[in-house]
């Protein structure tokens, strides 16, 4: 009889973890990742091909390493619309510095140093100015827009070593060095969310800014260090785009990479009103919309709908994250 509760109870545990899988966000989006693979091969057997599947994980780096800061510091409440601008900044700062004769580790730096600064001057005009953060956000980013134009004279900066390009298109194994940058930052930023006391105070000044104030959070300090955080890694992902084409693009970003990001990290799980997600749910999500667009692309579909499909989802993504809300808070009353 005990033996019989006992596998009773070990079945409905296993149904349990079962269907919470079933649930999760990360699962969902896999299975979008699965049916987009199947109707792409069947426009297009080359979906499939070996080459085509390396270049939509080259692809997904660059969101996904853009979205582990953004999702950091969307999940504390904040929002930044200039990761577009700063991506490109990060870019044009390391190959100029390239150009000039600067080893390539310092060139580095100063690419996530740059984004970080534009991040911090977020912190800035966001909390001592009391600007909202979509309008401070969006201010820097057509002021970084137009220096990096200003900067450049519009044009690409060129040649960059061969050193510092192997480094982005390199492989080991035929795994691209950039996939193995994106899974060592996605542990990192993992283990910051779900291990230390940083990422239970940042879901904690996500989920209810008032209270994280009343129970003593210096919120001040961490909204800073969440908005270096989302521009140092859209200036890294800016180096890594360099160091992958071999040169420091003027036209690299703008607000289709905005967009992009935003897009990600949303479908990825990240709620718009703080609290919520994980940075593996970024990563699918990252994933999802690489193979979106290497989808069209393979199935010769006209870019223009690229924009259509990217939008219908950002809005589909919002709504899911309302729904997902409103049942959280149903289940806690």
């Amino acid at each position: 009889m005990a033996s019989e509760q006992a596998e009773h109870q070990s079945s409905t545990a296993s149904q349990g973890v079962l269907s919470e899988l079933m649930l999760r966000q990360e699962t969902t989006l896999l299975a979008v990742i699965v049916a987009v693979g199947i109707v792409a091969t069947l426009r297009n057997p080359a979906f499939l091909n070996p080459a085509n599947l390396t270049d939509i994980a080259r692809a997904a780096v660059i969101y996904f390493v853009m979205g582990c800061g953004a999702s950091l510091l969307m999940i504390g409440g904040g929002l930044d619309f200039s990761v577009g601008a700063v991506f490109t900044l990060g870019g044009i700062i390391c190959a100029w510095l390239l150009v000039w004769g600067a080893p390539w580790p310092l060139a580095v730096l100063a690419g996530v140093a740059a984004g970080a600064a534009v991040g911090y001057v977020n912190s800035v005009i966001i909390e001592r100015l009391h600007v909202p953060p979509i309008i401070a956000t969006l201010g820097t980013f057509f002021i970084v827009g137009g220096l990096c134009v200003q900067f450049t004279g519009g044009e690409d900066i060129v040649p960059l070593p061969e050193t510092f390009q192997a480094l982005g298109q390199g492989a080991v194994l035929g795994v691209p060095y950039i996939v193995l940058y994106a899974i060592a930052l996605g542990l990192l930023f993992w283990f910051l969310l779900e291990q230390t006391p940083f990422g239970v105070e940042t879901r904690a000044l996500g989920g209810n800014r008032k209270a994280a104030i009343a129970n003593g959070l210096k919120v001040n300090r961490l909204d800073t260090i969440l908005y270096v955080t989302a521009g140092a890694t859209a200036g890294l992902a800016g180096v890594i785009y360099a160091a992958r084409v071999g040169s420091g693009q003027v036209a690299a970003g703008g607000p289709s990479v905005t967009l992009s990001v935003v897009t990600a990290v949303l479908i990825g799980g990240i709620s718009l009103l703080g609290g919520l997600g994980t940075i593996t749910g970024v990563a699918v999500g990252a994933l999802l919309l690489s193979a979106i667009d290497n989808a069209l692309i393979v199935a010769s579909v006209p870019p223009q709908y690229n924009s259509i499909i990217i939008g219908a989802i950002l809005i589909c993504a919002v709504a899911v994250d309302h729904m997902r809300r409103e049942r959280l808070y149903k289940r806690r009353r």
